[in-house]
């Protein structure tokens, strides 16, 4: 009879070696798995740049001007107010009947004194997934910390944010300089643009949707496609969620302030998100001041929209002077995106 050969099992020594193999090509192809999720985080960043580009043709062809940048961050935004000077809310709020998210812009109308106040705290507090950077943070409320510094609206705990901001120029910003009116009898100078400071505001910015804007496409003689409207702004990885960046502690419903703002100016370039100092030092013209530069989490470059809808990546090395001029909406010097 024959003899039977007897079967035989894997080493220990066998088994480590496969354990190792898998482990190893885990290890080399986990990067690439993340520079594909990445990529694809990237494109839905552009996406919504574009939705934003394209939401704010949509409110020039209905308002004959690009969404103004409101008041001030003391006010939220107000739906029987309209869409000009009188309107104390800025650029996001201004866009969302353009987002498909009228019922959040219209949630207080037809209210008055405490329902008012308590229905402005809840739109306050909804977040709005067009103005989210998928690789950032989830579309969630997040602190609110301003406590005490609204002036037609309960304040809230937390509330919706914007990892998008307007271009307001290339010159040195400065933080509040017009503080904005604190009753609505106040505001009613600048409604009609008689206040000293909102003639001051007017002559300062240089870009598209800034305190009391109403830039109308005619006003942008250096080009449409030449002249940024709105892009990715710089945050400090630590404090995505925690509200106490100065660029990052308001709602999306409020007026000007630099949470929905920045420059191009030089002392400005656009950044990859890092760690960064809380800094406010008003009027201060200094490079550690970043709240007010654009910037992203993204690798090697930002998104970036201009005023005729078009999207683009700007990369962190692009020329100072280049970005500063693409802030500048009719200074004559034309330059060409890199």
């Amino acid at each position: 009879m024959a003899r039977r050969q007897p079967r035989r099992g894997m080493t220990l020594v066998e088994t480590l070696m496969v354990v190792g193999i898998i482990s190893l090509l885990v290890q080399l192809l986990l990067p690439a798995v993340q520079a594909a999720r990445e990529a694809a985080r990237r494109v839905q960043c552009d996406n919504k740049l574009r939705q934003l580009a394209l939401a704010c043709q949509t409110h020039v062809d209905t308002q004959k001007h690009f969404p103004t940048g409101g008041w001030t961050h003391t006010w939220v935004g107000e739906p029987e107010r309209g869409f000009g000077r009188r309107q104390p809310g800025g650029w996001c709020y201004n866009l969302l009947p353009f987002l498909e998210e009228k019922p959040v812009h219209e949630l207080a109308r037809g209210t008055t004194g405490a329902d008012k106040r308590a229905r402005l705290r809840t739109m306050t507090e909804t977040p709005v997934a067009a103005f989210v950077c998928p690789s950032r943070r989830a579309v969630q409320a997040f602190p609110f910390r301003r406590d005490g510094s609204l002036v037609n609206a309960d304040n809230p705990d937390v509330c919706g944010r914007s990892d998008y901001a307007a271009n307001i120029g290339d010159a040195v910003p400065v933080d509040q300089r017009a503080a904005g009116p604190k009753t609505w009898e106040e505001g009613l100078a600048w409604d009609d643009g008689s206040l000293a400071e909102a003639a001051w505001v007017a002559a300062r910015h240089s870009g598209v949707m800034f305190q009391l804007s109403r830039v109308a496409p005619r006003h942008i003689t250096d080009g449409l496609s030449k002249t940024y409207l709105l892009g990715e702004k710089f945050l400090p990885p630590e404090e995505y969620e925690s509200g106490y960046s100065f660029g990052d502690d308001q709602a999306l419903y409020v007026g000007f302030d630099r949470d929905q703002s920045r420059s191009t100016h030089r002392l400005h370039p656009p950044l990859r998100d890092r760690t960064a100092p809380r800094v406010w030092l008003k009027d201060r013209d200094d490079e550690t001041v970043l709240d007010w530069n654009f910037g992203s989490t993204h690798h090697q470059s930002l998104g970036m929209a201009s005023c005729d809808g078009s999207v683009r990546r700007v990369g962190y090395d692009v020329d100072p002077v280049v970005h500063e001029r693409l802030g500048n909406r009719a200074d004559g010097q034309i330059v060409q995106p890199e």
